[in-house]
Formats: C-alpha cells, sequence, structure tokens
C-alpha cells in the first residue's frame, strides 16, 4: 500500500484538484479547455516528481495546487487545513478548551498579560508577567504565541504542564492545569463611558454575538445608558448571521440590512429586520478604522444608510464579498466567495484588489483618501454617502498615534507591561491609579538598570512624557485588574471615542427624525430618500 502511495500520490492529487476544480471551472461549459489544464497540471507534476532536486510531499503539493488554483479568484477565498479550520470553528462557536490565559509574543519569549477571571490558569495561580518557558515539558523557545496557543489548547478535562519563569524566582515555577472551557466572546468590553453613555466593543462576529450583545445592551440600560458608542474597530468580520443579528436589534421594522448578489448577480437574496421590530430608543455613534471589515461593515453601512446612527473615526477596508465555507472531510474546510454584498442604499464597498493587492492586503497602510471618491448614494434622510472603497465615516478622525520613542518602548522593550509587573509585585497598584513624578522618576531609574537609552531631550519631550504616563498606567490597571481595567483607561482618552461623545447630540437629533420618518405615510419617506 505504501508503495502504491509512493508512486501514485500525483493523481491522488490531481483527482483532488479536479473535484475542486471542475465546479470553479464549470463557469465556461468548456470540458476540453478544462481538460486541457488537467492534462498540463498532470505533466507538470509528474516533472516535480522525476527531476526536482528535493521533491515536495504530497500534503505540499495539494496544498500548494488548491492555494494557487484559490489566488486566482480574489483573496479571501482559500483552503484551511486542520488546524486552522479547527480554530476557525473555535472562533465562530465562541469558546475552546484551554487554560485561560491572554498570551503575547515579546523580545524575551511568550508571557502570560492577564488571565480569565475564573479561568484555569488563575486558579492555580498563573500570573501577568509569567513568560511560558515550557508546555507538557518542551521548551517553547522560538515559538510563536500562535504555536504556544496551540499546545496549551486540547480537550476538555485533560491536563497540560506548564512551565514558568517569574521575576524574583531563580528556577522555574511548574503548574499543572486541566484544560477546561473558556469563553472567546465576541463582545469583549461593555462599561459606561459617562454616567449616560454605554460603550461596547465587537471583536468578531460568532455564534453567540447576537446574543452576548443584548446581553451587554440590557445589562448597561441597568445602569443608565441612554446612548451608545459601538466599536467596530479591529473587527475583520466573521459570521454574516451573526451582523444581521445585530442589525436586527438597532434598526426599526422590515428595513433592509444587506443585499446578497451571487454570481453574475443572479440568486439575490434579501435580509430584513422583521416587520414587528421596535427601534431601540438609544442614539447611537459607531467607530471603525481602516481593519474594520467584512461583516462590520455591514453593520456600520445598514446603520449609516438608515441614518440609525452617526460613523466616527477612519474609512473601513472595503470587503464586500461573501465566503461561504465549506467543511471538507469534517477536519478541513474552504471558504469560496460566493457572492457580493450591497447595502441598504445599493453601495457595493469592495475595495479594487486587482492592481495592487499589497495595499489591498495592508489597508492600515494607507493614507486616508483626499476628498471623497467612488459613486454617491442617499440614506433615508437623504444624506450622502459614498460606495466602492470600504464605509466612509461622517466624521474622519485619526487614530492616536504613540511618539516614535514612546512607540519604541511598547513595542521593542516591552518596557511598560514588565515596569508594570515590578510596580505591583514591590509597591501594589491602585484602581485608576495615574503615574506621579515619583513614579515616572522609578520607571527612569528601572530603564537605566536595563540598559535602555533615553535621552534627557526624549524624556522631557512633552508628548513622549503624556504618551509614556498614559502606557504606563494602562498596563498597571491591566497587570493588576485585568484587561478590561486598562482598556477602560485608555479609552477615556481615546481622541476618536472623544469625538463620538462630542456628535452624540447631532445623533440624537437624527434618531428623532428617523423616528418621525418611520411614523410619516411610505410616500414621504420615498421622497426624503430621493
Amino acid at each position: 500500500m505504501a508503495r502504491w502511495f509512493n508512486k501514485s500520490w500525483i493523481w491522488l492529487v490531481i483527482v483532488g484538484t479536479t473535484a475542486v476544480y471542475a465546479p470553479l471551472a464549470g463557469r465556461t461549459g468548456e470540458e476540453r479547455a478544462r481538460q486541457r489544464s488537467v492534462d498540463t497540471l498532470t505533466e507538470i507534476m509528474g516533472l516535480v516528481q522525476k527531476q526536482s532536486v528535493d521533491p515536495p510531499t504530497p500534503k505540499q503539493v495539494s496544498h500548494a495546487a488548491i492555494s494557487g488554483m484559490l489566488h486566482t479568484l480574489d483573496p479571501h477565498s482559500y483552503y484551511m487545513d486542520e488546524t486552522e479550520f479547527r480554530t476557525l470553528r473555535e472562533d465562530q462557536r465562541g469558546s475552546f478548551f484551554g487554560i485561560g490565559s491572554i498570551i503575547q509574543q515579546q523580545a524575551d519569549g511568550v508571557v502570560v498579560v492577564s488571565t480569565v477571571r475564573g479561568g484555569p490558569s488563575e486558579k492555580v495561580g498563573i500570573r501577568a508577567g509569567d513568560f511560558i518557558r515550557e508546555v507538557d515539558g518542551k521548551s517553547t523557545e522560538g515559538l510563536t504565541s500562535n504555536a504556544v496557543v496551540q499546545r496549551l489548547r486540547g480537550d476538555k478535562g485533560t491536563v497540560v504542564e506548564v512551565a514558568v519563569q517569574r521575576a524574583g524566582f531563580p528556577g522555574l515555577l511548574r503548574f499543572s492545569i486541566t484544560r477546561s472551557e473558556i469563553p472567546a466572546n465576541s463582545v469583549q468590553y461593555a462599561f459606561m463611558l459617562t454616567p449616560t453613555t454605554g460603550f461596547i466593543a465587537i471583536k468578531d462576529f460568532g455564534e453567540t454575538t447576537s446574543e452576548e450583545f443584548e446581553k451587554a445592551v440590557r445589562n448597561l440600560k441597568a445602569q443608565g445608558m441612554v446612548d451608545l458608542v459601538l466599536d467596530l474597530r479591529y473587527n475583520g468580520g466573521g459570521l454574516l448571521d451573526a451582523a444581521t443579528g445585530i442589525c436586527r436589534q438597532l434598526l426599526g421594522p422590515n428595513e433592509l440590512i444587506v443585499t446578497q448578489r451571487g454570481r453574475d448577480g443572479r440568486d439575490v437574496q434579501e435580509t430584513r429586520t422583521p416587520r414587528g421590530s421596535a427601534l431601540e430608543s438609544f442614539p447611537l455613534v459607531i467607530l471603525i478604522n481602516r481593519a474594520t471589515a467584512s461583516a462590520s461593515e455591514i453593520v456600520t453601512g445598514a446603520i449609516q444608510d438608515h441614518d440609525r446612527g452617526l460613523v466616527v473615526g477612519q474609512t473601513s477596508w472595503g470587503k464586500g464579498l461573501v465566503q461561504a465555507v465549506m467543511p471538507i472531510n469534517r477536519t478541513r474546510g474552504l471558504a469560496l466567495t460566493t457572492a457580493r454584498y450591497y447595502t441598504p442604499s445599493g453601495r457595493c464597498i469592495q475595495r479594487d484588489y486587482q492592481h495592487n493587492i499589497d495595499d489591498y492586503l495592508l489597508p492600515e497602510d494607507a493614507k486616508e483618501p483626499l476628498g471623497q471618491k467612488g459613486p454617491v448614494y442617499k440614506t433615508d434622510l437623504g444624506r450622502t454617502v459614498y460606495g466602492g472603497g470600504g464605509i466612509t465615516p461622517d466624521f474622519t478622525v485619526e487614530a492616536g498615534r504613540l511618539t516614535t520613542f514612546v512607540g519604541n518602548l511598547r513595542g521593542r522593550y516591552s518596557a511598560f507591561f514588565k515596569f508594570a509587573v515590578l510596580e505591583k509585585e514591590k509597591r501594589g497598584i491602585r484602581p485608576q491609579e495615574v503615574p506621579d513624578d515619583a513614579l515616572m522618576a522609578r520607571f527612569r531609574t528601572w530603564m537605566h538598570e536595563q540598559k535602555i537609552e533615553c535621552s534627557d531631550a526624549d524624556w522631557k519631550d512633552p508628548q513622549n512624557q503624556a504618551d509614556m504616563r498614559d502606557q504606563l498606567a494602562m498596563e498597571m490597571q491591566n497587570v493588576a485588574f485585568g484587561m478590561d481595567a486598562g482598556f477602560k483607561y485608555i479609552t477615556a482618552r481615546d481622541p476618536q471615542v472623544k469625538k463620538a461623545l462630542e456628535v452624540l447630540p447631532e445623533a440624537t437629533s437624527m434618531l428623532k427624525r428617523k423616528v418621525l420618518s418611520l411614523q410619516a405615510p411610505k410616500g414621504s419617506q420615498i421622497a426624503a430618500r430621493n
């Protein structure tokens, strides 16, 4: 059997490739052309097996052939191996089996930055600042944080042996940790930003997102929320059903959420809110940036087109393609673009990827366009919006950026995190503590001990001082009270969040106009949109 496989793996790859390729290429209906392509592939693979100095394995060839074929379609159609498909399902399901630690890759290795409250790591004594040096007796040296995550995850109830290096201890500390179900919540943060303004950040869209959002809104209302800032920055999307689930909670009755159009414009599918839906009474502002994509843009586009809320931030990614995930033998998967989506006003916001794929895949490197580009559309209340390149915010606000000096301290040296860990161990940290001059003096002394260069000019620069104090305060809250505390601190100082608070009165006024338009006769609503 092994001998037969070694001789015949090329034919297995070709048969498998043909099985996937045929329905894709069947669009032309030219069987002869398709057969010529398969013949060419067969010949080339035969030459590779016979003549290549380092012949690839069957898995390498099949993966490369499939990936190359899908690459001719669009940047979002891709093949997933066992690990990638399992991770996707875990992300969509909203939970996984692990130890409940948030880890980060730093120059010194993979470190725990926070533990899940009540999770396995916290129960056994893992702390923020612990460097993970071994997992099940195997060194983590040279591994990425993703590789360490794969080692830490496993079946529910199984035990993983973890060895950590902790400041102040000469040797490694060893822990036996029983894996349990860890929620991977889509709603990452939910808190009161002001006494009357709620704040919800959604990091992705999975099977539990709609339910999580509904619960978060209910809890914030109980705390006095009268208006909401919804943060979709860095949300790369996820399940379409989850996005429409959020829209059903925010929009009025029988309002169009999204339209999908399949191959050649056929297979048109509209998704609407239920006719019996009640429009929520709270004004809304959505935050977006260049990393806001796909399902996040569906939500943002629907809210903007129906004048349900205002949009603040930077132009979004511009991904207007819909992928269907097709399981392959239950363990692998194919994400295949099957349709384009259009916002309620008719906008296709897909950004061009055919002329410069690098710019498309690295949207954060692109500068905000000067002036408005793309076809013009109108919202329900007659406001102008634009298609053809992401969602353009109603108010463009650049993200706050660290100075080069402070960015180097954070990215290269992880200085703020490391010092915060030491400060917690030696002196303790108070809730919402702001670094005073004495703490800043200790920080500079520590930097000198760590041989981190810091000139007097860099230290005294006003912007550097402000950024260092904010970064220290955030990391101190992170290591002492969890990621929620640090995020809440830094969010209050975010320029885009500040703008969102500033325009809430305008969002309130627009919501009142929307309510009146929904109460008006149907003909009046149509006239307003024209």
